[in-house]
């Protein structure tokens, strides 16, 4: 049988405010017991304390992410890999919709890579900001 791999869990959450600045959001501070032991505080914003532990949760997955893959691949590289992502999309689209309305699927499916782009860029920004 595998051994479980040690997780961070969460062992206390305090409320600490109210934002002044967006109203509905709370403010909470959130104890953490690390894989290797140690303690730590992290501060957590949300509608409510499940919102706020999911925004933790997942500003660590972005982080995790950035570390091991896109911060490994230069700008120029991102850039490159959109346009030849562009052009496979583009062609791909015109040789299988070649006929009378293969501009409309051309321009439907730039539009639809560009909307993809746009929702997994959205996806990477940091959630658990100060509010």
């Amino acid at each position: 049988m595998k051994k479980k791999k040690a997780k961070k869990i969460a062992i206390h959450a305090e409320l600490r405010k109210e934002s002044q600045t967006f109203n509905g959001y709370l403010k909470y501070e959130i104890t953490v017991k690390n894989p290797d032991g140690s303690i730590e505080k992290v501060p957590a914003y949300g509608k409510g304390l499940q919102d706020a532990l999911s925004r933790v949760v997942h500003d660590e997955i972005v982080e995790h992410l950035e570390a091991k893959v896109i911060k490994k691949v230069p700008e120029t590289g991102w850039a490159i890999a959109w346009f030849l992502g562009m052009a496979l999309t583009t062609s791909s689209v015109y040789y299988n919709y070649l006929g009378k309305y293969s501009g409309f699927y051309i321009i439907a499916a730039m539009g639809a890579y560009v909307i993809t782009t746009l929702s997994v860029t959205n996806w990477f920004k940091l959630k658990n900001r100060n509010k």
